[in-house]
């Protein structure tokens, strides 16, 4: 799979994980035969059109750890957002018990 459509794969993915639930990279990378710093790495270039248009904060590593926050701003935006929809951080973590899934099929 070619980079652009590996992205688009990813994108795919990320636009069906419902409200209150969090993925790890990966998770998406076992799906797409990829690996989750790859994964990751497409995320964290997403323009901002394409962070408006895809809820890429409910991607976090596989701890729970929303490891965006070593970005910086972006990591401050993905705690704001996950705050305000809701779900249960534990410091920097959020709560996988909670709203980690064990399958990628919604």
């Amino acid at each position: 799979m070619t980079h652009p459509q590996l992205k688009i794969a990813i994108l795919e993915l990320v636009v069906k994980i419902p409200p209150q639930k969090i993925v790890y990279f990966g998770q998406i990378a076992q799906y797409l035969n990829s690996n989750p710093r790859t994964v990751g790495w497409i995320l964290s270039g997403l323009t901002q059109d394409e962070c408006d248009a895809v809820p890429w904060y409910r991607v976090v590593a596989k701890s729970g750890f929303i490891s965006s926050l070593k970005l910086g701003f972006k990591g401050q935006v993905q705690r704001e957002k996950l705050t305000k929809e809701g779900y249960t951080l534990n410091g920097d973590f959020v709560d996988m018990e909670v709203h980690g899934v064990d399958s990628l099929e919604f």
